[in-house]
Parts: C-alpha cells; structure tokens; sequence
C-alpha cells in the first residue's frame, strides 16, 4: 500500500506571518469576532471576542476561533495605523485545518472565496516514501538520468520528476471548504528525501 500525504485524522497547519486589513468604524477582520468600533480620542473602541475594549496604536488584538467547519485560525494581530478613516491591523496568522484530505484540483475556473490569505510560508523536507504536506504528491526516490538526479513523485498529475531548482506548481482541496495552492521550489534533492520552499494561497469557500 502506497503511504499517504497526509493520513486520516491528521491536521496541517499554515502560517501567514504578514496578514494585514483595513478596517473601517463598524467593521470586523473577516471572519472573527475582532470589531473596529471607532476613534475615541488617541485611542480606539474595539470589540474582541464580545468584550469592548480601548486600545492604542501598536496594542495587540488577538483572536482564536472556527473560520469554517475544519478550519480553526489563530489572529495575532497589532493595532498598526489609521489613515483616512481606516484602522489598519497587522500581523501573523495561523490557520489549522482538521482531517485535511488532499485531492488535486486539475481545472482553472475562478475561485470565488468567502476568505483569502496570500504568501503562507513553506518549508518542508520530505523523506523518500512520504508525501508533500497538504498534497498529493508522494517522493519514490532519485531517478537517475543524462541530465543528472531528478526526485521521482506519484500523485502528481503533471511531469513526475522534479531537479534540485525545479519549481513545483500544486492546487488542491484539502476540504470541501477550503483550497491550497503551492508555490514551492526544490532547493536539494538527496536520496534520503526533497527540501522544498516556497508560498501558499489559502481559499476558504463559502
């Protein structure tokens, strides 16, 4: 039996360390229950969690909660500035989702997401027989050729080898809600296994 990327009743989760929107009075960071409430001198009424709270520029506002059935999201943001009207807060966030199955997404019709997040980080070293988190992609091992070494992958719907320097394109489901795309490059390629770095884009589906 072939391993499997991601096993059953496993999770995956990204990071995306530079998530930033802007906000106007009344407005909420999609998805959580992190409300701009408005200016209040050189403060600002907010409201986290249902608790009205009074913060200043550079104070945290955090959040932890369900984005989506499967999908549970850590918010560590900062109060950063205000132009025009418009609070903007920045900072990292993690999304986890449980009981990802991967199953790749061949055709390219628009996405249309409830939510998007841009520029995941990714770094993964993948073993030979284990599979590329999040996809389907498994590493068989070295190929050898004229060319020199190529790293050998079944689940791949496109050209299974992949050289150290290659790029690797992957876009999948790994809920019915929710959609990755990889943007990853192989930076070695060894017998005992790939290093792979790159980005992902992160699709939460209504």
């Amino acid at each position: 039996m072939e391993p499997t990327p991601t096993p059953p009743g496993d999770s995956i989760t990204f990071t995306v360390p530079a998530y930033t929107v802007g906000l106007q009075p009344g407005d909420s960071v999609p998805g959580t229950r992190l409300q701009y409430v408005g200016r209040n001198g050189d403060a600002f009424d907010v409201v986290i969690d249902g608790l009205p709270a009074v913060k200043r520029t550079g104070d945290s506002f955090i959040w932890d909660g369900i984005l989506a059935p499967g999908v549970f999201a850590n918010y560590n943001l900062r109060l950063a500035t205000v132009i025009f009207g418009e609070m903007r807060v920045a900072g990292p966030v993690k999304l986890t989702i449980l009981n990802p199955t991967p199953v790749e997404r061949t055709d390219n019709t628009p996405l249309t997401a409830q939510m998007a997040f841009n520029n995941a980080v990714i770094s993964y070293y993948v073993p030979v027989g284990y599979g590329i988190p999040g996809t389907t992609a498994v590493y068989q091992g070295l190929r050898d050729g004229s060319g020199g070494q190529q790293a050998e992958f079944s689940g791949l719907t496109n050209y299974p080898y992949i050289a150290a320097g290659d790029s690797l394109i992957w876009q999948g489901y790994l809920r019915d809600n929710f959609i990755v795309a990889y943007n990853l490059r192989a930076l070695s390629v060894g017998e005992e296994g790939v290093r792979f770095a790159g980005t992902a884009e992160l699709f939460i589906l209504p």
